[in-house]
């Protein structure tokens, strides 16, 4: 528990949205579609009801695209965060990484908000809610580490 008190506000809120993202892209209704019961002379004929999570239906390669993606975020943040293992030397930095892969989910699921535009499910508006929340954390991060730099730098 004492790994997680040394967290940063950005690591929380990156790492909370990811993994509630992570359940809702599987396990949220992204696309629902009712049809109410009725009756005619008398016979009953009862309702039903379709739901499809952000993996399938149409664009299902975006919803499949950003959780992979997404899984990738979250290991590297638990990798660096709760490990002492180094990861491998990037033309980039780690952050502008995990800046880059918090922007991709989101832009995958702008890419599957355009292929089906209707019949949005609650687990759509969540999924994108968590998403933004998702940029705003891993955006910190990045600014968490420019802010170190600069303390190092003007220490030095």
């Amino acid at each position: 528990m004492n790994a997680l008190s040394q967290l940063s506000r950005s690591e929380k809120i990156a790492g909370v949205a990811g993994i509630l993202l992570l359940i809702g892209l599987i396990a949220f209704p992204w696309y629902h579609v009712g049809v109410a019961g009725f009756s005619v002379d008398g016979q009953s004929f009862a309702g039903a009801s379709y739901n499809a999570s952000a993996l399938q239906a149409d664009g299902a390669f975006a919803g499949v695209i950003a959780l992979i993606v997404l899984i990738a975020l979250l290991a590297e943040l638990a990798v660096t965060r709760f490990t002492s293992a180094q990861l491998p030397q990037l033309p980039i930095s780690w952050r502008a990484a995990e800046l880059y892969a918090g922007v991709a989910v989101l832009a995958l699921l702008a890419i599957k908000f355009v292929i089906h535009i209707g019949n949005f499910g609650w687990g759509f508006y969540a999924d994108i809610v968590l998403a933004i929340v998702l940029v705003y954390g891993v955006i910190g991060l990045g600014r968490q580490s420019s802010e170190r730099q600069a303390a190092h730098g003007a220490h030095a």
